[in-house]
């Protein structure tokens, strides 16, 4: 082993003082370097991954390189639409359904689309009538949108679910 690593040793030395030896011979004192024509430094975009089909983040990278100097860099995106239904997914996995599609209705179109479909998002804890006339009362415009501008006629409900 020790024959090896003085082998070794004495190969690293020589290659080490040939090769100050070789650029000392080749200096000298009236050489001209002429730049015209050649590229300018390259910018290199950074290599992003998101490491896995189950992230909701998308890599965003780029480069720009001028004849004088080059910038790169990279940021991640996240996509909040990806997140909330990764959220309802999990929600409706432990069993809590109501609370999978409340996630879902924090986006316009789906609060739209189940008023449209006559089961309206829960509202505090309310379903179903209930819900509709809470919904009606907190955010009269977009019920009267859907209905045609005529808000739905209910019977007495509370909160509790209680019809009187």
């Amino acid at each position: 082993m020790k024959k090896y690593l003085i082998l070794t040793t004495l190969f690293v030395l020589s290659a080490v003082l040939g090769g100050m030896m070789a650029v000392a011979m080749a200096q000298s004192s009236d050489t001209n370097i002429n730049y015209k024509g050649q590229p300018p430094p390259s910018a290199i975009a950074p290599s992003m991954s998101a490491f896995s089909q189950d992230v909701c983040a998308l890599p965003v990278s780029g480069a720009f390189s001028g004849g004088v100097f080059g910038i790169s860099g990279g940021s991640v995106v996240t996509d909040a639409n990806c997140e909330r239904i990764k959220l309802a997914k999990t929600l409706n996995d432990l069993g809590l359904k109501v609370s999978a599609v409340a996630v879902l209705c924090e986006d316009e179109r789906v609060f739209r689309a189940m008023l449209n479909s006559g089961s309206p998002c829960p509202v505090m804890g309310a379903v179903g009538d209930t819900a509709l006339k809470v919904w009606s009362e907190i955010k009269p415009n977009e019920v009267k949108k859907v209905y045609g501008g005529k808000l739905p006629k209910f019977d007495s409900v509370s909160l509790d679910g209680d019809t009187k």
